[in-house]
């Protein structure tokens, strides 16, 4: 419902949804974008809107005013978050790589009113919010069609300030699918406090301190990985090491005996043959001693 304005400035100064205001003109609101005077529609078919009275200004004014639909939610964003402090964060993702590494994930903040910002500069830019919670300041940009985001510079420098965006494109697509369900206010606080949609770091210092630390323990992680490959070579020595005297434990040279014949001979090979019956079947090791000079009259085989 992109064509009506879903929030209007009450002529005491607060922004009020369509659902709330006085039917017709007695609204008293004003577009937030235009200063036009609005006109409040409310009705069983259509959700509730604003639309700008054709009484109280040219037809050329009114289609001026494109942008009336984003600028109204921005101003009650501002105003909801002025209230509540409550703030749905996205997490901190950094592709180092080609790997996704997940700094922060995403939770609710909550901050009281006294120490909330409206449209305050920070670094020569015009933020819509700060927040500022133990020294360390969240700035808030709200950007949509005809409100680009700003150029940041020199932010690297600040460890304690964050910059956070908010694009008003994918809750214009929330809300033009709920809008018939939902209030306008409703739609818009949910988006605030339960989705990171839109939402997006333009600068964390969290992000700067992980690639720090990431250079920071390079050298051990390099001299870690050095000690495993160094590792990996000497198992596969030992295992070598460990073959080699497994098969000279089985070449040993020992006494052999055939049942057959009762004949005693040095053998070194794990299957011996009998010299005299030429056969193995029936030879078995009669000792693992090392050999000896065998007794007179006893062959030696090897």
């Amino acid at each position: 419902m992109t064509q009506g304005v879903p929030f209007g400035l009450r002529n005491d100064g607060v922004y009020i949804d369509a659902d709330d205001a006085t039917r017709g003109k007695s609204c008293d609101c004003t577009c937030p974008s235009c200063g036009i005077a609005l006109i409040a529609r409310q009705g069983d078919v259509n959700a509730s809107h604003f639309a700008h009275d054709s009484k109280g200004a040219s037809k050329e004014e009114i289609e001026a005013c494109k942008y009336s639909f984003y600028v109204s939610v921005r101003y009650m964003l501002k105003q909801l978050l002025q209230g509540t402090g409550l703030l749905m964060l996205p997490p901190l993702e950094i592709d180092h790589h080609g790997q996704k590494h997940v700094i922060t994930k995403s939770f609710l903040i909550t901050v009281e009113p006294k120490n909330i910002t409206l449209d305050i500069y920070e670094q020569d830019i015009m933020f819509d919010l700060i927040f500022t919670v133990s020294g360390r300041k969240l700035c808030l940009y709200i950007s949509h069609p005809g409100r680009p985001a700003p150029i940041y510079n020199n932010l690297s420098r600040d460890q304690h300030t964050a910059v956070l965006g908010l694009d008003l494109i994918p809750f214009s697509k929330i809300f033009n699918e709920f809008y018939k369900l939902k209030s306008a206010q409703t739609l818009l606080r949910e988006w605030l406090e339960t989705s990171i949609k839109g939402k997006h770091w333009i600068y964390n210092p969290r992000r700067n301190a992980w690639f720090e630390h990431q250079q920071a323990k390079a050298p051990a992680v390099q001299e870690q990985q050095q000690q495993q490959v160094l590792v990996q070579t000497k198992t596969t020595r030992d295992r070598i090491k460990e073959q080699i005297a497994k098969m000279d434990r089985l070449n040993v040279v020992a006494i052999y005996r055939c049942v057959f014949c009762q004949l005693d001979f040095e053998g070194s090979a794990l299957l011996n043959y009998c010299p005299k019956c030429n056969d193995h079947l029936s030879v078995k090791r009669k000792s693992e001693i090392a050999a000896q000079t065998p007794p007179k009259g006893k062959y030696r085989y090897r």
